[in-house]
């Protein structure tokens, strides 16, 4: 997980699709999921001098499953394929890449939506038309400054 800055420069709540939308107290990127139940030293390892770097795209999916639902912004995140590469070669097994997102807003109970890949997050998700100003400062080649 990569920790974004951020959160409180998002308004506390927001109208969208005629529902009532809370802000997340916390962002980040899921570089891997718990699902891949990876030793955390294997994780360090893999990450050990790889530069991460989160750039957000400006697109948003309105997320729908069991009741719960999200509002994310999809992201670039340069980094997790060498991540997963090295994890795998630990791991001597696959390891899944998660679909680059954060969540910004949730309903109300604040819990989120887990998204195990791309089909997963397509099959759940509708594009949101919506207008949100970015929460984050971005360096020279538009990556969120302290990722």
């Amino acid at each position: 997980m990569i920790p974004l800055p951020g959160a409180e420069r998002l308004p506390a709540s927001l109208a969208f699709a005629g529902e009532s939308w809370e802000r997340k107290r916390e962002l980040h990127v899921t570089v891997v999921g718990t699902r891949t139940k990876a030793d955390p030293a294997a994780m360090t390892a893999a990450a050990a001098g790889l530069r991460f770097a989160v750039r957000p795209l400006g697109v948003y999916r309105d997320v729908r499953f069991e009741g719960r639902r999200a509002l994310i912004e999809r992201v670039d995140l340069l980094g997790q394929e060498e991540f997963c590469v090295r994890l795998e070669a630990s791991l001597g097994r696959a390891v899944p890449r998660m679909p680059a997102h954060v969540t910004l807003y949730t309903e109300p109970s604040g819990i989120g939506i887990g998204l195990y890949s791309e089909a997963q997050l397509l099959t759940l998700s509708k594009p949101a038309e919506v207008s949100i100003e970015s929460p984050w400062r971005l360096d020279g080649d538009g990556a969120i400054l302290g990722a």
